[in-house]
């Protein structure tokens, strides 16, 4: 069974909802600090940093979900229909990011604990792989629209399988150096911005023929995507 223009609206408008609420949760992992002395800086200072693992891991699961939600709002603007296997799908891509405050609360707390990294990263790599199923299921049984140039998608899910390396090499140091697997999470963001680097050429060739048509010629400039530089 299809589903129309306006089934596919209230899917990304349920998705975009999870969204910003797990973004949201995120802070509220960070409790504030209690300090005896009220009016000391030195103290509050001390505490603050006692607290930089959580700010730390605020921060990585923010730039992570943010990532997610890009590719997922651009994968879905190339969507001309869906049906219920695309919906099923993203309820579990949802399920899995409304999950990633806990293993983000989890690694702020116990950063040093091997356990408690691969936990993370596995959990990151589980949402990676919903939509890399989503991905696959849009792509393969002709949901994207004809208009949309083949390196549009192909840029979506090298984004995602960027990621999805950098964490998998993460959980396979933590065993061994736990400090050093944290570091791997730093550079999501450079690698994020190589993707698009790397992709921009590809793209702005297939604007200029174009291979985008009315629709999708233009969202290199729109989103912010490679047209624009390296976001």
């Amino acid at each position: 069974m299809t589903e129309d223009k306006h089934s596919l609206g209230r899917l990304t408008t349920l998705t975009d909802a999870v969204f910003a609420i797990a973004l949201t949760v995120l802070v509220l992992q960070i409790p504030v600090p209690r300090i005896p002395d009220h009016s000391s800086a030195g103290q509050m200072r001390a505490a603050l940093s006692r607290q930089e693992g959580q700010f730390l891991s605020y921060a990585a699961t923010f730039v992570i979900i943010a990532a997610f939600w890009q590719q997922h709002r651009r994968l879905f603007r190339l969507a001309s229909w869906h049906d219920e296997w695309i919906a099923r799908l993203n309820t579990l891509f949802l399920l899995l990011i409304a999950f990633l405050p806990f293993p983000s609360a989890l690694v702020g707390r116990y950063g040093s604990n091997a356990a408690a990294v691969v936990f993370f990263d596995l959990a990151v790599l589980a949402v990676g792989c919903a939509f890399i199923l989503l991905w696959l299921r849009l792509h393969r049984s002709g949901h994207l629209a004809d208009r949309i140039p083949a390196v549009y998608s192909q840029w979506i899910l090298a984004r995602i399988v960027a990621v999805c390396a950098a964490l998998a090499a993460s959980a396979a140091v933590a065993p061994f150096a736990t400090e050093a697997a944290t570091f791997v999470w730093a550079g999501i963001l450079p690698i994020l911005i190589g993707v698009n680097l790397y992709y921009r050429p590809a793209i702005r060739l297939a604007d200029a023929a174009g291979d985008g048509g009315g629709g999708g010629g233009g969202q290199g400039d729109a989103d912010g995507d490679p047209g624009r530089a390296g976001e």
